[in-house]
């Protein structure tokens, strides 16, 4: 066993106590456990047992991400399939041979060059950004985008060989840029988030590209429609959104601005997030037409506590009157819950950092200075850089509050004939937790373990949210970009979230190691995996590797 793999370790919330113990390898002596004072922990045990049993390494790592990133799961031949944003091939892992071994299996990998296949005279290559497998495990999705960052990028669809190969079938056009790829539930319908972004900024001669959703429809002739948001330009209709208080880019007409990021869907309704303007889009998919744009809300931070003092080294959570989170989620779940459904977000957050424009508003509390509104000053006790949204060039927010990217959370909303109800947001969660668990790294970096590094800059930052069922318990799964690690939430009737378990296996003895940064998740069910048990996968983009968790439910 490698040295990194030794060293890497497991904090889990152990069931019927209230300590976190250290979990290595079986082969190696087990380290110190560290025990927990005075925990406070709304459940005195952890319904679910996490353990990492397989891991895929792609052999490179990247301090700025990209290497392994969205990762899916076909049940028909019991293969996962990874993008690798490096090296531009899609990864296929043999994920069966989890059941030969005991501890944490070595998985091996073969590359497809999506690029030769797809690549034609209408057409050049950019990058691959999203894989999604269809339902009955037949059919292999990726979305690419072009090297011309303004034009219409393609989503390729392949055959699922037996053996794990891909057979290319044929490419559709998508909008510009599209940044993720899924299925409808039933199979029958494949949609693109476009997400349009202005890559050489706002000046003379730049393009920013509309966002737009493009849907293939496989029962119909296999059809590629792509619906924008043209019909929000409106004066009207674009005062209405920012009266809803969807942040917008002064003076940009909606129909360029709104940048999909991801969707959530059943048969008949798309959900789609638009994350710098801190908004869901609801898409029916009959008539392939927007129904709607609802804002997800703001993270109050006079009543919810967060550190954003990166200069003290320690987790030091505090309230600050005018201060606000904009949620900007980036992945979303949809989930049914005794009959009703719930959207759920990943509340990451975003700038927008181009040639020649950027709207953060960096604050050196340590030389003075004090938060765009004046009301946050040294005098809270800051001393560290801080970094805002500036709210002064955005349409939507009240330039008297401070905002922040982000709200450090996940939440849950209730979907209704008129619009988003929230119903659960997991507050100060992530921050207080990662600070129990590991101490010594508390909002450190995913490129970088310095204790607080991230503390004034979105903190844990929370990526992806998805959902299954383990042993009938409905669980969200969401991921830290930056400390790293899944946290666990069980869903309960009406839309609330118990904390259920927390793991993390990043190796912490180097800046960048092993599972670091996980950015897509592929929950796998007990009947479709290998194991038998429900599987867990984690694409880690900076330390480039998957990583598979098998869960179970220990019955209390």
């Amino acid at each position: 066993m490698s040295k990194n793999i030794a060293s890497k370790v497991a904090y889990l919330l152990c069931a019927g106590s209230m300590f976190c113990s250290v979990a290595v390898a079986a082969e190696v002596a087990p380290l110190p456990a560290y025990t927990v004072q005075n925990a406070g922990f709304e459940n005195a045990y952890s319904p679910l047992d996490v353990q990492k049993v397989g891991a895929y390494h792609a052999g490179m790592s990247d301090a700025d991400g990209g290497v392994l990133e969205i990762v899916d799961y076909c049940k028909a031949n019991g293969h996962a399939y990874a993008v690798n944003g490096k090296s531009g091939q899609l990864v296929v892992i043999a994920m069966a041979d989890l059941r030969n071994g005991v501890g944490v299996t070595e998985l091996s990998g073969t590359n497809v060059d999506v690029k030769a296949l797809v690549e034609d005279a209408t057409f050049v290559y950019g990058d691959m950004t999203s894989v999604a497998v269809s339902p009955d495990g037949k059919t292999l999705a990726v979305a690419i985008q072009s090297e011309d960052y303004a034009a219409n990028g393609r989503v390729a669809l392949f055959d699922c060989q037996a053996d794990g190969s891909l057979n290319f079938r044929q490419t559709y056009v998508t909008g510009v840029q599209p940044d993720m790829v899924t299925f409808t539930p039933d199979g029958s319908k494949i949609l693109t988030a476009n997400e349009g972004e202005p890559r050489k900024g706002y000046g003379a001669g730049a393009i920013d590209p509309a966002g737009s959703v493009t849907i293939v429809d496989l029962a119909k002739g296999s059809t590629a429609v792509t619906v924008g948001f043209t019909a929000f330009d409106s004066a009207e209709a674009r005062q209405a959104m920012v009266n809803k208080q969807i942040v917008l880019k002064k003076g940009a007409a909606p129909s360029v601005d709104l940048e999909p990021e991801y969707i959530a869907c059943n048969n008949d309704t798309a959900y789609i997030s638009l994350q710098e303007a801190n908004a869901i889009a609801v898409l029916d998919l009959h008539s392939n037409s927007f129904k709607g744009i609802h804002s997800v809300g703001f993270e109050d931070y006079s009543k919810v506590a967060v550190d954003i003092d990166k200069k003290d080294g320690k987790y030091r959570g505090k309230t600050y009157a005018s201060l606000r989170g904009v949620r900007m989620p980036d992945a979303i779940a949809l989930t049914n819950i005794g009959g009703q459904d719930y959207l759920l977000t990943a509340n990451e957050g975003d700038s927008r950092d181009w040639d020649g424009y950027c709207n953060e508003d960096a604050r050196n509390f340590g030389k003075g200075q004090t938060s765009p509104s004046g009301k946050i000053t040294a005098a809270n006790g800051l001393s560290g850089k801080v970094t805002f949204l500036n709210a002064k060039d955005n349409d939507g927010l009240d330039s008297s509050l401070d905002y922040l990217y982000g709200s450090r959370s996940f939440s849950c909303f209730r979907i209704g004939d008129n619009g988003l109800e929230e119903v659960f947001d997991s507050s100060n969660d992530f921050e207080s937790k990662t600070a129990l668990y590991l101490p010594k790294y508390f909002n450190c970096s995913n490129d970088d373990v310095t204790i607080d590094d991230r503390s004034g800059k979105k903190g844990p930052e929370p990526e992806t949210v998805v959902t299954g069922r383990v042993n009938g318990k409905d669980v969200a799964f969401v991921t830290l970009e930056r400390i790293g690690g899944v946290m666990m939430y069980e869903l309960l009737p009406g839309g609330k979230a118990k904390f259920a378990n927390y793991i993390n296996t990043r190796d912490f003895n180097q800046h960048i190691g092993d599972d670091d940064s996980p950015e897509g998740l592929k929950f796998i069910p007990a009947a479709d995996s290998p194991t038998g048990k429900a599987l867990l996968l984690a694409a880690c983009e900076v330390g480039g590797t998957v990583a598979a968790y098998e869960i179970t439910y220990n019955g209390k």
